[in-house]
């Protein structure tokens, strides 16, 4: 028998508009604001593995500028990524600009103010519209090396030309500024927000069911147990559909083997999040899986998991939405392998 290629990623971003799924209304809004008759600036937020560099992938793939942009070769866009080794300083940026311009062949830029400047001001002259794709722009901003006059003039750049910026971060960009004076910039008010909110149960459905379907296999007897473990999460219910996928020719796992191999590929994600949620929130996860009631002082944390995806409102309470962060959860305080390795 010829094995089917597993059709889920989880390893990384989707890299284009094949295997990604849903989103469409975020995309409409943001199609509307960078490809406005003026580019407008984007803040997109989301948590850990939401879909954000997917999504920029998606919006930057060839086969579907068209759906969106009337005419892309009018339009200059520009990818720069910060997840791993983001710049220290103004020039670091600027340098990472002018390699994202040499990438798409245009012209080498001095990695400064001015040299920027001229780049806009070219673009300008021959009618193009500039995006620049900022990916993880929150590890800009928490850093000491931009200045307030940095913002101020990316602000005007923005304001004095037909020049957008579309960013991702895991929370506002404001709560990711190192100074106040940042935070307070007038900067931060030219972005439209938009939201990675967890997947409602019919987009997660769908992505569980559709890419096997594609590759003529049905995971339906598994997919209950997939969307009670991964909840709303895109990355969780990519890994467990994968893991099921792969266990379809042996018979399929149970629910809590299925939790297990996801215990096992999820370590990184989980330990994350677990030590960037207030300590408030671990609090009220630690009382949600030992069955007990949230404390009234802290209803608000619970409040905010639940609008993260990974708590919802059960019988007057609370449970877990992403039944696998209530087995993390319930790991820990059992004092297990995971305990040990996450202190």
């Amino acid at each position: 028998m010829i094995a089917l290629p597993n059709p889920y990623s989880y390893g990384g971003p989707i890299e284009g508009a094949e295997g990604f799924h849903n989103r469409a209304s975020e995309i409409t809004r943001i199609a509307s604001r960078i490809a406005a008759e003026r580019p407008q600036s984007v803040s997109v937020v989301g948590s850990g593995r939401s879909g954000k560099s997917s999504l920029i992938n998606y919006l930057l793939d060839p086969a579907v500028q068209p759906d969106y942009l009337d005419d892309p070769a009018q339009y200059l866009l520009l990818r720069l990524r910060f997840a791993y080794d983001p710049p220290r300083d103004v020039e670091g940026f600027f340098k990472c600009l002018g390699a994202a311009l040499e990438y798409l062949g245009e012209a080498p830029m001095e990695p400064t103010y001015d040299g920027f400047s001229k780049v806009v001001k070219a673009a300008m002259q021959a009618r193009r519209r500039m995006v620049i794709f900022l990916d993880d722009f929150g590890n800009v901003t928490r850093h000491d090396g931009f200045s307030l006059e940095f913002y101020s003039y990316m602000r005007s750049v923005a304001n004095s030309n037909d020049v957008g910026y579309l960013t991702t971060s895991w929370a506002p960009l404001q709560q990711l500024c190192h100074t106040q004076d940042i935070e307070e910039s007038p900067f931060f008010n030219i972005f439209t927000t938009v939201s990675l909110d967890p997947f409602k149960e019919e987009e997660a459905r769908k992505l569980v069911e559709t890419p096997a379907a594609a590759a003529g296999v049905s995971l339906a007897d598994a997919v209950d147990d997939i969307l009670s473990l991964a909840g709303g999460s895109p990355y969780l219910l990519q890994l467990a559909a994968s893991v099921a996928f792969e266990a379809r020719d042996g018979g399929g796992l149970t629910r809590s083997q299925l939790a297990a191999a996801m215990l096992d590929r999820a370590t990184d994600f989980l330990q994350w999040w677990w030590r960037n949620v207030p300590e408030a929130q671990r609090e009220v996860m630690r009382r949600v899986a030992s069955g007990k009631p949230v404390d009234r002082r802290h209803e608000y944390a619970a409040e905010s998991l639940t609008g993260r995806g990974v708590l919802q409102q059960e019988d007057g309470g609370y449970g877990f939405r992403i039944g696998l962060m209530g087995e993390y959860v319930r790991t820990r305080q059992r004092g297990g392998l995971l305990k040990r390795l996450f202190r």
